[in-house]
């Protein structure tokens, strides 16, 4: 089975020494495959037909030779859904030359990507073919097609319909990913991201329901940790929303990650840890990760094999844990917070207010333990990928507790906070704040209009 990482997000690419240490991550946590899709090479969407020059070839060759020499498998994708003709043989030819280019460095995994564009035909190839499922498939049979004949394989295609709110809710009943099952080349496989972009869960019952429409089973891209979407957040906690049990009903299993390339470390792993160990749980994921992530946090003016404490490298992956939940004791904590303010006149007299205000004063204090000490540590690209997520929680931490301190002080009812002597530099403003406030949500994020 494929199993990996892919460097498939929008935003900046990393850099070359970054994915020689992803290849060191991947093969360390059990996996086998790395594949090069950056949206940040124009060379892979926007300029497909172009090939690349000498350099940018030899930085390729050179990423090439590195998976080998870790046992790794090497996928390169293309992605000419932004204009391609389909019904054009100059334009299939353009995609194989492409691919010859790269077949001459030594690639012999390729990815197709048609995702992210409308789901219609373009006007040029209505005459040509019955259906746009059916002129992708044109185009991903004819290259493996080509790549069988020069040796390589095998070929992964990314659907426009990559997911089940893309097909409408109602996976069985897409035409789209019905013509893909019947058409497409057996041998190809078909990326698939659960029922969502970001699923917060995957289940055995949706991808048996997948692989009965595709006539194969699909490859997860796992968008989990991706952050590209939001780039407010990270997410540096464990791979969760997911059981083994879907492992029989998929062919490979490839995780895009954060935009930022330092924060990875625990994602890759339990990813890893979950796919090859059948005793596997987030919790004991997670902690092997941490112990394993611990060197990377060296003091830079410290003693040598000095670093940060397993405590604090916790409290920094529970703060940015998860796209659907912050880590365990952090949350248990939130709720905390959210009882000493359930009542608009809290009896701050009382022990239980007394015992959950000095919960939140101690989280604060580990929180500026936190920053303090990440500033130090001797791995600038590790501090810089966290530190403002890790700023910014400070001083909402700070915020929250100067609130519940002000609460304590037994406010007159019709005071406000903040007072003139309080400095309130932690309210957001600007652009985005201005819309926001425009539009009333509910908790869950969904827009209502009206009282």
């Amino acid at each position: 089975m494929l199993t990996g990482v892919i460097e498939g997000f929008y935003g900046r690419a990393w850099r070359p020494g970054q994915r020689l240490t992803m290849l060191d991550w991947v093969a360390e946590a059990g996996m086998n495959t790395f594949v090069y899709a950056p949206k940040d090479d124009i060379h892979v969407r926007a300029r497909w037909r172009q090939p690349y020059d000498h350099a940018q070839l030899d930085t390729l060759a050179e990423l090439c030779r590195a998976t080998e020499s870790r046992d790794i498998g090497f996928m390169v994708a293309i992605a000419p859904c932004l204009d391609i003709t389909y019904s054009d043989p100059a334009e299939l030819d353009l995609l194989l030359r492409r691919m010859d280019q790269l077949i001459g460095i030594g690639v012999r995994q390729f990815s197709l990507l048609f995702d992210d564009i409308p789901n219609e035909l373009p006007e040029q190839d209505r005459s040509h073919f019955p259906s746009f499922a059916a002129a992708q498939c044109h185009i991903a049979n004819a290259a493996i097609a080509h790549i069988r004949a020069k040796g390589g394989g095998p070929l992964i295609f990314c659907p426009t319909e990559y997911c089940g709110r893309f097909a409408g809710g109602d996976v069985p009943g897409s035409v789209y990913l019905n013509a893909v099952g019947r058409t497409l080349d057996p041998e190809i496989d078909v990326f698939w991201t659960g029922p969502e972009i970001v699923s917060p869960q995957i289940t055995a019952a949706s991808l048996a329901e997948v692989g009965a429409v595709l006539h194969r089973k699909p490859v997860i891209w796992e968008n989990f940790h991706a952050n590209d979407y939001d780039i407010r957040r990270i997410y540096a906690g464990p791979l969760g929303g997911r059981d083994r049990d879907i492992l029989p009903l998929i062919s490979g299993f490839i995780t895009n990650p954060n935009n930022e390339f330092p924060a990875n470390f625990v994602p890759i792993r339990t990813t890893g840890c979950f796919l090859n160990d059948p005793d596997y749980t987030l919790e004991t994921g997670l902690e092997e990760a941490i112990e394993a992530w611990q060197p990377a946090f060296a003091y830079a003016y410290r003693e040598p094999s000095e670093s940060m404490a397993i405590g604090e490298i916790r409290l920094l992956v529970e703060l940015v844990y998860q796209p659907f939940a912050c880590g365990p004791e952090v949350d248990r904590l939130l709720r905390v917070a959210d009882s000493l303010l359930a009542t608009q006149r809290p009896d701050t007299d009382a022990l239980e207010w007394r015992a959950g205000f000095a919960e939140i004063e101690a989280l604060k204090d580990r929180v500026d333990t936190l920053f303090e000490h990440m500033t130090e540590i001797e791995d600038r690209d590790l501090f810089h990928a966290f530190h403002p997520y890790l700023w910014e929680a400070r001083e909402e931490i700070e915020h929250l507790l100067a609130y519940l301190a002000w609460l304590r002080e037994k406010p007159e009812p019709d005071a406000r906070f903040p007072g003139g002597e309080r400095i309130h530099n932690f309210y957001r403003r600007g652009f985005s704040v201005a819309v926001q406030e425009l539009l009333k949500r509910d908790r869950e994020g969904r827009y209502y209009h009206g009282a």
